[in-house]
């Protein structure tokens, strides 16, 4: 079986990462290999984006798209080593994110294909949908820099429209966690079927 990149992306809150998890033991409980990964990642230039988002100063936009675009280029070399194995790969947070969240700090789209043209794309693209109201609610303090309604209304907006523009797979995850769980499934497993992976069962 020939691999594939599944991301999952959204605003902050919008459960990537418990998705990401789920999805992940889902699909290993039907005998399928996956790698399961995040961005930014645990790797050198990972640590440092996360301790700079930490400390919630504002900073020109670029730098932030920038440290982004470093990590992802080793996170890619990652990802396709996995999927030329046969994995399926799921990912909390992809090249997505970024387009999002850079975009609304006012970067520009071309510009922001251009230091990402080493990045690997999903296959499959996932975006979780929820008012950044609910979902900076579920959030814990502190907040990073990006967690505010009013940045974040911006992102869901990038999100929605890249989605519909790309005919992503666009779920509404403000339900309860095992709807949107069983949502993502579905939808994956008609991807899957689409590129002639066949599961035994459906849920």
């Amino acid at each position: 079986m020939a691999g594939i990149y599944i991301s999952i992306d959204g605003v902050d809150g919008s459960g990537s990462t418990t998705q990401t998890r789920l999805l992940s033991e889902w699909l290993r409980s039907k005998g399928l290999n996956v790698f399961e990964t995040k961005e930014p990642t645990n790797g050198k230039v990972g640590k440092v984006i996360r301790a700079y988002l930490s400390e919630g100063e504002t900073a020109h936009p670029a730098i932030d798209a920038l440290l982004f675009a470093a990590d992802r280029v080793e996170h890619s070399l990652a990802i396709k080593k996995y999927v030329e194995g046969g994995f399926i790969v799921v990912s909390d947070r992809s090249l997505i994110s970024s387009l999002a969240y850079q975009q609304a700090q006012g970067l520009e789209l071309d510009w922001l294909l251009s230091v990402n043209r080493f990045a690997v794309k999903p296959d499959i693209s996932i975006i979780l949908d929820v008012d950044p109201a609910e979902s900076i609610a579920r959030k814990p303090h502190p907040r990073e820099r990006f967690e505010n309604v009013d940045f974040l209304r911006r992102v869901r907006k990038i999100f929605i429209d890249m989605s519909l523009r790309n005919k992503w797979i666009l779920v509404d995850s403000s339900r309860p966690l095992e709807v949107v769980a069983s949502d993502i499934r579905s939808r994956v497993l008609c991807e899957l079927a689409r590129r002639g992976v066949h599961l035994n069962e459906k849920h």
